[in-house]
């Protein structure tokens, strides 16, 4: 490629000082004149559309006036620093509808006039099919005003917006236009956004529109993807509980069956009921016909002259009663007084026998005291002889009462000295016991150095501070999370072979291990909250919820350990899936091999196998060219051995110390123990010695206390012995005493002879009741042979009332128990019409709260039974309501059914919206694809033309370049 316009800047002396708006420590020149020309002459034809052909600038920057024709292919402009060149670009920038900001030098168009001078232009000639259009845009510093014009007409910036816009003419894209302070910010754009820029910078806005409707096709064909993912496992999750469920659910159904069967049955219930009380209402209305015939039939058969006869004789046999009370009267009269006669004689008798008793009892009463007058001096004669004369001694018990105080002192200072013992045992039991506690926080600290995660969290608090601050915050607040938030990688990942430790410690960085993962937006606001802003904590936290098994390794484990690997990074890491999943996405360990030997390191870089892996303690990058040839760069790296964020070994002077110091306080403490011990059991024995010597003593006053008693015992005998003679003595001195007073004084023959007179009297008086008696027995005769004749006069009548009476009982009899029958049974007719009416109104009330399937399934089941009976009803009523209760036990409900159909439902809602996202993915792909086809085959045209030429040119100054697609797997 040529290059006919190429002009050199030269910078001659300043004519006078000059303030720009370059915020660059650039000051250029003072221009009052200069021309920027072509060497070789062109025509207009030769000039793209949109070309620049001509630059004039007046009072712009440093300029007085310059004016520039560049050439129509590519134009430098060459000179050294301060020489004006960057004037030139801003000048083409803001003359073409640039906005200051756009240049990142000055705020105001005002600050791009020369100082000195109130106004400045530029005026740009650009080539438009074959003609030129120029575009003027003075600048004045008042108020600062631009004011456009278009070949000399005025216009709009709008106006000005579209003829550089027809003209593909962008000054806003930094691939059509870069200014040498956004140079940065162009480095910084991705693949993608080049792409558009490009387009748009060769006006191919078509193309430009169908790439942004690409993407939001594939945006929305992989939303529609994760949406059909989603449902798809919603719908396995949903089928395999609708699983579960069917079992109850069979069951469920076999109960409502049940139920319904009991429905029925309990249905036909009353209507064989009604069919039954209906048959017995019919017999009893039968019945009472019969009844109320016989009760006629019976009563009209009844004679009046009966009850006549028995008037007459009932007149009769009341005047023979009238008699008979007359003479049964007197008879009463005289045998109350001969009752009377005869209790008098009674109390005679009854006088003579107690006399006689008394007169007998005064006798046995003097043979009786003269008994016990010998029984007593037999007895006191006994006892004296068994009583000692002399009282037993009291003095042995004062004695041993001496002997019992002093072993009670001695027993008092024995107990004294056990209490002393057992308050020293217990002092060292406390002892001992501080000691352990003390001694088993020492091993659980020492057990807690040996612990790899305490080492690890020791070896983060050493490493960040901040990291275990915020990890102890975590620890007190997890309740503040909607899920699970994990700890620091390095805590959470762990690998169990020291070197492949190191290997991964080397590959993945220091960041990363100490790094917070979140699963959800909300909590990694909330940590970053709490912990980055309120207490200012300089940690890394990181939100991630991408499955893992989204991570593909580009090559097969196989493949790998046929290269002489091990395997991969993440194969030896053990960690949870979302913190694997985080070190995937950061540092690729899901990429990169590891070997603990040597590998073939040619045949890896030559065939650019992997862009990063470590072996034998080295780890390899490999950075393959964008450009040209694409030839490889590997750069080297030793692992290092001082990192122990993730392995076991190693570990601080200040933990080894911290372990020598608790050993030795457990040696100090068990030496402790064993004196305590030593102590303990020199205690002990003393105790059990104290404890033999106050048992001996107490075996001794038991001995005296048993003494005692037996002394207090003789002495007590003794006394009660004294007093119990005394007493009989007494006792016979006082009977001795009453029988000389009454023989001497004839007290007891006086009263024999009272008695005897008494019973004198008493015989005298007997006599006379008894000739009373036998006067009344005589009348008393002729009285019951008169009550007799009248008896004998009434018993003939009174036969035959008897019988005329019983002749009609028996015709009452006859009437009341037909009466009786009849009533019972207008009684049974009532009563079943009574039952069949309430039958038939409970069989109608249920009739008619039933629906028309339950009546015609009752009227199925009656007529599939036929004639049934009620008890057999009720039977298979029994089963089934048995069937039902084993049924309820089961802890089967109606909830189970509903959350079955409820899900099978959603299921079939579901399966319909998959069904409708496959549908809508398949039109998705398809419209992609289209698209697709529509813009790669001319964008490819593009950008074969633009590398062909860009390769042209960088050819040209001696320089290696391309631009090229690179294609994804859904896009470019």
């Amino acid at each position: 490629m040529s290059v006919p316009a190429t002009a050199r800047l030269v910078k001659p002396e300043p004519t006078q000082p000059s303030q720009t708006p370059d915020s660059d420590a650039e000051s250029e020149p003072d221009f009052s004149a200069f021309h920027i020309g072509n060497s070789v002459a062109h025509n207009l034809g030769d000039y793209r559309d949109g070309s620049i052909t001509q630059i004039s600038l007046k009072n712009f920057v440093t300029y007085d006036r310059m004016e520039v024709t560049p050439g129509p292919h590519m134009n430098m402009i060459i000179g050294p620093n301060g020489t004006g060149k960057s004037t030139i670009v801003c000048a083409i920038a803001l003359g073409l509808g640039g906005r200051p900001s756009l240049l990142g030098r000055a705020k105001d168009i005002s600050e791009f006039v020369k100082h000195g001078h109130e106004r400045g232009s530029i005026e740009i000639t650009l080539a438009s099919a074959g003609t030129e259009v120029k575009v003027r845009r003075e600048i004045v510093r008042e108020g600062n005003k631009s004011i456009w014009k278009i070949n000399g007409r005025s216009a709009s910036f709008a106006e000005v917006q579209k003829t550089t816009k027809n003209l593909c003419v962008q000054v806003d894209n930094l691939c059509q236009f870069l200014p040498q302070d956004r140079v940065v910010e162009f480095s910084k754009m991705s693949p993608q956004e080049l792409l558009k820029e490009t387009q748009k910078a060769v006006g191919r806005e078509d193309l430009l529109q169908l790439q942004v409707e690409l993407a939001e096709h594939r945006l929305k064909e992989r939303q529609t993807m994760g949406e059909l993912h989603r449902l798809a496992q919603d719908v396995d999750s949903l089928r395999k509980q609708n699983e579960v469920l069917e079992r109850d659910v069979e069951r469920w159904q076999a109960r409502e069956a049940a139920e319904s069967q009991l429905r029925v049955l309990e249905a036909l219930v009353p209507v064989v009921r009604y069919t039954d009380t209906k048959a017995e209402h019919d017999r009893a209305k039968e019945a009472r016909k019969h009844a109320h015939a016989h009760y006629l039939e019976v009563k009209n058969a009844v004679s009046d002259g009966v009850e006549e006869e028995i008037e007459q004789l009932e007149s009769q046999i009341a005047l023979n009663e009238r008699q008979r009370r007359q003479v049964q009267d007197e008879l009463s009269t005289e045998q109350r007084a001969t009752q009377q006669r005869t209790s008098r004689l009674e109390r005679f008798e009854t006088r003579q026998r107690d006399l006689s008793a008394e007169l007998e009892e005064i006798g046995k009463r003097v043979q009786r005291r003269r008994e016990q007058i010998a029984k007593l001096r037999t007895e006191i004669s006994k006892l004296e002889d068994a009583h000692p004369e002399e009282k037993p001694q009291e003095g042995d018990s004062r004695e041993l009462m001496q002997v019992a105080s002093e072993l009670s002192k001695q027993k008092l200072e024995l107990k004294n000295e056990i209490i002393q013992l057992q308050d020293s045992q217990k002092g060292l039991l406390r002892s001992n016991r501080q000691l352990t506690t003390d001694m088993n926080s020492n091993d659980r600290q020492l057990r807690d150095l040996d612990d790899v995660a305490v080492r690890r969290r020791e070896t983060l608090r050493r490493f960040n501070e901040d990291t275990f601050h915020a990890l102890e915050w975590l620890e007190k607040n997890r309740s503040m999370f909607k899920q699970h938030v994990f700890a620091p990688v390095c805590l959470e990942a762990s690998v169990a072979n020291p070197q492949v430790a190191l290997m991964i410690e080397a590959i993945v960085p220091v960041s990363t291990l100490k790094m917070f993962v979140t699963q959800c937006d909300e909590d990694y606001h909330t940590f970053t909250r709490e912990v980055n802003d309120r207490q200012r904590l300089r940690v890394d936290v990181v939100r991630f919820n991408r499955p893992l098994d989204s991570f593909r390794p580009q090559m097969s484990q196989s493949d790998v350990r046929a290269l002489g690997f091990d395997g991969y990074a993440l194969e030896f890491i053990d960690a949870p899936a979302p913190v694997l999943a985080a070190m995937c996405s950061r540092d690729k360990v899901h990429e990169i091999p590891i070997a603990v030997g040597k590998v073939n390191n040619e045949r890896i870089e030559s065939e650019k196998l992997f862009k990063e892996y470590v072996s034998d303690g080295t780890r390899f990058i490999i950075t393959v060219g964008r450009y040209g040839s694409r030839s490889a760069t590997v750069m080297t790296t030793r692992v290092r051995s001082d990192i122990r964020l993730l392995s076991s070994e190693g570990e601080s002077d200040e933990v080894r110390a911290t372990r020598d110091r608790l050993r030795q306080e457990i040696d100090d403490i068990r030496s402790k123990l064993d004196e305590n011990e030593g102590k303990q059991r020199k205690l002990s024995v003393r105790e059990q010695k104290v404890r033999d010597g106050h048992r001996n003593i107490e075996a001794r006053e038991e001995e005296l206390r048993i003494e005692r008693q037996r002394i207090s015992k003789e002495v007590a005998t003794w006394e009660r012995q004294k007093v119990h003679i005394e007493t009989r003595r007494a006792q016979l001195s006082s009977m001795v005493s009453e029988e000389q007073r009454g023989e001497d004084g004839g007290r007891v023959q006086a009263e024999r002879q009272k008695i005897e007179q008494q019973l004198r009297d008493n015989a005298q008086e007997r006599a006379e009741a008894i000739a009373e008696i036998a006067d009344s027995l005589t009348t008393m005769t002729d009285l019951v042979h008169r009550l007799a004749l009248v008896g004998l006069g009434g018993q003939s009548e009174a036969r035959q009332l008897a019988e005329l009476k019983a002749e009609a009982s028996r015709q009452r009899e006859a009437i009341i128990e037909a009466q009786k029958l009849y009533e019972q049974a207008e009684s049974s007719y009532n009563l079943a019409k009574a039952k069949a009416k309430q039958c038939l109104e409970e069989t109608r009330k249920l009739t008619d709260e039933m629906t028309d399937d339950e009546r015609q399934a009752v009227r199925d089941e009656q007529a599939r039974r036929g004639r049934v009976t009620l008890e057999d009803l009720e039977i298979e009523l029994s089963t089934c309501r048995q069937r039902l209760s084993m049924a309820a036990n089961s802890g089967l409900s109606s909830r189970i059914m509903e959350q079955y159909e409820e899900r099978k439902q959603r299921l079939a809602r579901m399966e319909s919206s998959v069904l409708e996202l496959e549908l809508a993915l398949r039109q998705t792909r398809k419209r992609k694809s289209r698209l697709r086809e529509r813009w790669e085959k001319p964008l490819d045209e593009i950008v074969q033309k633009i590398g062909t030429k860009f390769s042209e040119m960088f050819d040209q100054i001696g320089c290696m370049g391309e631009v090229s697609l690179q294609r994804s797997g859904d896009g470019v």
